[in-house]
């Protein structure tokens, strides 16, 4: 009688160590993220578990949106975007998130974020298509039209694409002393104006050693930047003055990178800068700030 519970027990040790390994099974997903400079879109492949019921579609958007683990790769997912819900019938994986999925800084951005979400999904078992809502509506194109149900992208395809887009342009940093400016080329890729591009590549900062940002206060953000009869106009937040470290060296050195970077584009001769969409008299009481400034030639260090 003894043996016999012994070998009950074991058989049902094992008939639930066997119950476990089913409902709890570990799949490989891949995920759509892209380089840092959006030049490129790269794939991980994580590792996930799923228990027996829960949604796989989910659980490879819940991935996604926590962002790459991989080292230089960058998640194309707005910041704050929250999975809502997914459904899958027929084939196609109705995706909802939250609005913040719609904050874009352009259309490029725009177009990457869709091709992450659609391309997580659709690579899945059982899926051909996705089809993505916002709070519950129809997310639309910059066209105005809905995006409607998508099939995958080829990535091979889109990557040709962005590469052929790809710029260099010149930009302008302070030396170490805050004397000179020095011209840096960088590759970008084309996804917004490049008068646009060259501002916000500055106030990334420079690449060389021996350089220094721009004077432009970190709070500052960039509202606009439109050309017209060949002076661009450079529209700042208002903490481009309210936050200048100040000095006459300082506002040098806010002005003169803005300026000549701006001026190595065809068709821009002139750099207006306003504040809040209006003209100022001085940046921070030194230089006179609301006319047009040409090219600073004899600043470039030789």
């Amino acid at each position: 009688m003894k043996k016999i519970l012994i070998a009950f027990v074991v058989l049902s040790l094992l008939v639930s160590v066997s119950a476990c390994s089913i409902n709890n099974k570990t799949l490989a997903i891949t995920l759509y993220y892209t380089n840092e400079d959006n030049s490129q879109i790269l794939t991980e492949t994580r590792k996930i578990k799923a228990a027996q019921g829960q949604s796989i579609p989910r659980l490879a958007l819940e991935e996604l949106l926590k962002g790459p683990q991989t080292k230089g790769l960058k998640s194309t997912i707005p910041e704050g975007t929250k999975l809502l819900n997914v459904e899958v019938k027929d084939k196609i994986a109705t995706v909802n998130l939250s609005k913040d999925f719609a904050n874009f800084p352009g259309m490029m951005a725009e177009s990457l974020a869709v091709i992450s979400v659609v391309n997580t999904v659709t690579d899945l078992e059982g899926i051909e298509k996705a089809h993505i809502l916002i709070d519950g509506k129809e997310f639309t194109a910059p066209s105005g039209n809905p995006y409607g149900p998508l099939e995958s992208y080829d990535i091979k395809q889109i990557n040709q694409d962005i590469s052929n887009k790809k710029e260099t342009i010149t930009l302008y940093f302070p030396d170490e002393q805050g004397m000179y400016v020095v011209p840096e080329q960088r590759e970008v890729v084309k996804s917004e104006p490049l008068e646009v591009i060259v501002i916000k590549e500055l106030m990334r900062g420079p690449e060389t050693p021996g350089l220094a940002s721009p004077a432009i206060p970190k709070e500052a953000k960039l509202l606009s930047v439109q050309v017209k009869d060949e002076i661009a106009y450079v529209n700042f937040s208002k903490e481009l003055i309210e936050k200048h470290i100040g000095g006459s060296t300082g506002e040098m050195m806010t002005i003169i990178p803005i300026v000549n970077s701006l001026t190595e584009l065809p068709g821009i001769k002139k750099v207006q800068f306003l504040v809040e969409g209006n003209k100022e008299q001085t940046l921070a009481g030194h230089v006179i700030f609301d006319e047009p400034f040409e090219r600073y030639e004899e600043w470039i260090k030789r």
